[in-house]
């Protein structure tokens, strides 16, 4: 019998991506190099609901639909070529978390890692607990971001919730849970971000566990993204036939695919993502001693760890200004921002829309824009906005290069900066590093891929396939000499809005003033 082919493609290995980030969901198909086969990919955006308490959730039914029309549109694309398919892989956003009832049926939303309604727990916690000792067992801070908090927030403001729960997952362990009709195991990958996994054992953190009344059997069995799932349900088997015994890699978070796809792994390779939210991580050697203040630790998987930060508000911050200020479309825009000199504006902006991750994890922080003058343009705004995003990185990378020596390079991904070649300069100058776009322009989706290659056997290792370089970015140095200053600025700023020194001379947040 002759394998069937469908748009040209011949009978090769191929593998299913699926990519649920923040703002869309990506369903792609790759073949045996981790190359996007040409018009075998689909994204359907979807927006998380916000509330002005500070709430951001989504409705699980709502997003699993979201996915699993996505599939279904992608599968119908493929055709025949469908059979193909030899694994499917899987990232999402990360510090998510919901609740299912005895039946396995939600009962919260997916509270996201942009919801701060837990604040008062995160004081209580900072009060109650060791917040240093935590940060090194978890890899993470105390915040809102993070499961702990948002467990006591829950058994706080809605019993009935918190009664009916039998267990309490991730969006990605639901949804495998949904699809194969069983209990899925969470990857050590999602679990290090959640805020509940104990980085020196491998398992669920007892004291946290305690402290918020949750046992480990209402948490997901641990294991790795290479553990898979086979096997689908009988309605996904009938709607997915060519899926049906397809083996299904677990989850992995989002950020760590995207450092796979830009092949960002190795100790000291850093990759700057920006996408609606941003990071920088790097590679780091196990086992790591001791955690960077303001620092996560973000697992691949249990002997493969990435080190960095994460800000909320990147391209996001980006895409707001521009349908707040009254700006010009996208290319006059960029010509008039290239027109502008480094920190010529007069400008000192705190991009803070949603609070504030790493590397100083003010919960309640808050944007300012301060220097504003009669002949202050919005052009002029969207720059300064724009270096603050990457001030915020410089910090991160700072701490970063503490525990790792940094290459020469940064590989700059995400649709957000790669929309810009003048924001790609501003990295560049700021971080005084030469910035190297990822060639990929859907690096975390190509990284899901390359780690379902791995799981399938096609690839030895995820070093296998390089990935692909793009332009070059090198400082210049009078615009990094004119960013020092601005980033002290921006720097002096913070501190005496957001985080004054208290009468010791100590500081709430993780962001010391220390020399820069």
């Amino acid at each position: 019998m002759t394998a069937a082919t469908t748009n040209g493609l011949s009978p090769a290995p191929l593998v299913l991506a699926i990519d649920i980030g923040s703002s869309s969901v990506r369903v792609a198909v790759y073949d045996e190099r981790a190359h996007a086969v040409p018009g075998l990919s689909v994204a359907t955006p979807h927006v998380t609901p916000t509330t002005p308490d500070g709430g951001a959730a989504d409705d699980a039914l709502v997003l699993a639909d979201v996915v699993e029309r996505t599939v279904d549109a992608v599968l119908t694309l493929a055709g025949d070529a469908a059979s193909q398919i030899i694994a499917v892989g899987l990232d999402t956003f990360v510090g998510n978390l919901l609740g299912l009832d005895s039946r396995d049926q939600p009962t919260t939303p997916v509270y996201t890692y942009a919801d701060t309604r837990s604040l008062k727990e995160v004081a209580q916690m900072r009060r109650d607990l060791d917040a240093v000792e935590v940060h090194q067992r978890t890899g993470v801070t105390l915040h809102t971001a993070y499961a702990p908090a948002r467990l006591l927030w829950i058994h706080r403001t809605d019993q009935h919730a918190w009664n009916a729960t039998r267990r309490w997952v991730d969006f990605a362990t639901y949804l495998y849970g949904r699809w194969f009709g069983r209990e899925a195991a969470c990857s050590s990958s999602v679990a290090s971000w959640g805020g509940l996994l104990n980085r020196h054992t491998g398992r669920w953190d007892e004291e946290l566990l305690d402290y918020t009344g949750v046992s480990a059997e209402q948490l997901p069995e641990l294991a790795d993204y290479g553990d898979i799932m086979r096997g689908l349900a009988s309605d996904y088997a009938t709607r997915w036939p060519a899926l049906r015994d397809v083996p299904f890699c677990l989850a992995v978070g989002d950020g760590a695919a995207a450092n796979v796809g830009e092949g960002c792994v190795a100790p000291g390779h850093t990759a700057l993502t920006v996408g609606t939210t941003g990071a920088v991580r790097a590679g780091v050697a196990i086992p790591l001693t001791e955690i960077p203040r303001g620092l996560s630790v973000y697992n691949l998987s249990r002997d493969t760890i990435l080190l960095g930060g994460a800000v909320t508000d990147a391209g996001g911050l980006f895409a707001w200004m521009r349908d707040t200020l009254d700006v010009p479309d996208p290319a006059t825009l960029e010509t008039e921002l290239s027109a502008l000199p480094p920190d010529g504006h007069g400008l000192t902006v705190l991009p803070f829309l949603r609070g504030e991750r790493s590397p100083g994890w003010l919960d309640d922080a808050t944007g300012a824009v301060i220097g504003l003058k009669a002949s202050t343009t919005p052009v002029e705004i969207v720059r300064a906005g724009l270096e603050a995003v990457a001030y915020r990185f410089a910090l991160i990378a700072e701490r970063l290069s503490r525990v790792v020596s940094p290459g020469p390079e940064i590989v700059i991904g995400g649709g957000a900066a790669l929309s810009s070649p003048v924001w790609l300069q501003i990295y560049a100058d700021v971080l005084d590093r030469t910035v190297v776009e990822s060639a990929d322009p859907e690096a975390t989706s190509r990284g899901s891929a390359i780690l379902a290659l791995q799981s399938a056997g096609v690839i030895a290792s995820i070093d296998e396939l390089p990935a692909r370089r793009g332009r070059r970015y090198t400082p210049r140095p009078a615009a990094a000499d004119a960013y020092r200053d601005g980033l002290e600025r921006h720097h002096t700023l913070y501190h005496l809005l957001l985080d004054p020194p208290g009468p010791d001379g100590a500081y709430a947040g993780q962001c010391s003033h220390d020399p820069l």
